[in-house]
């Protein structure tokens, strides 16, 4: 077995233990749901985290193969991965152990890993693309900056529906949206330009990084279009399917770049 399968199948062994040992976490006294919505959200919560953790572990279990401009850029790529997942989990356990009420929260600090994540992820992406030659206008930050102040401002300005939140929490909250779902676009777009100059060796790793990353840009849109409609973030079982199957593509482009050091 190669070392990709067995870190592959040691991550979804890790995986299915943490999901199955959040069945066994008794309910807080605080819940008003029932104990299936509790442990279904907690569960799904620790599933997708796991993923995105396996994920990044993968990306980075073969960048000793590379030279350092690339595995700079796999380690970039890993920290957003991994913080996308812990941002979305933390929103999960700050919810649902009555956490809403802490300084981190209230004064905004629960956003910071989705910004992080963002940058993250293009600044990984944008070396990616120097290293392989890809010369676009997306590369440039003097262009991405005011992009995203622009998309920024205008989401802020959008009719909504009201919400229990303070106007300017609520902006923040869906600007933090709208900052995702351009810097994954870009990113992607960024990807798709590296795939169509990358040979074949790396094509299968791009094309499920791509993968990923579309997965990324429609979880985010779809919270961000979900939040202004109803005035509050979306929840449910059709939302946390979605974020697990985003970790999954995650998981495959890890796997994939992993193997490209064996093939």
């Amino acid at each position: 077995m190669s070392t990709a399968s067995k870190t592959v199948l040691t991550v979804a062994i890790a995986t299915l233990l943490g999901y199955v040992a959040s069945f066994f976490v008794p309910v807080p006294a605080g819940w008003n749901d029932s104990s299936f919505g509790f442990h279904w959200t907690l569960s799904s919560s620790v599933l997708y985290t796991l993923l995105h953790v396996g994920a990044a572990i993968l990306f980075l279990s073969g960048i000793g193969a590379y030279k350092a401009a690339l595995r700079s850029a796999y380690m970039k790529i890993a920290v957003g991965i991994v913080l996308v997942g812990g941002g979305l989990a933390q929103v999960v356990f700050l919810n649902i152990f009555g956490l809403i009420q802490t300084p981190w929260v209230q004064y905004g600090g629960v956003t910071l890993p989705f910004v992080v994540a963002g940058l993250a992820i293009y600044f990984g992406t944008r070396s990616m693309a120097a290293v392989i030659g890809v010369h676009s206008f997306l590369r440039n930050v003097g262009f991405v900056v005011p992009l995203l102040v622009v998309c920024v401002i205008v989401v802020s300005l959008l009719p909504h529906k009201s919400s229990a939140l303070p106007e300017l929490v609520f902006d923040i909250s869906n600007a933090i949206s709208a900052w995702d779902v351009v810097l994954y676009s870009v990113s992607l777009a960024l990807v798709l330009r590296i795939r169509s100059h990358s040979g074949a060796h790396y094509a299968n790793a791009i094309k499920w990084l791509a993968i990923g990353l579309v997965g990324s840009v429609v979880i985010t849109l779809c919270v961000l279009v979900g939040t202004l409609l109803s005035g509050e973030a979306p929840a449910g079982y059709l939302l946390d399917s979605i974020v697990i199957i985003g970790g999954l593509l995650y998981l495959k482009a890890g796997y994939s770049f992993a193997r490209t050091k064996e093939l």
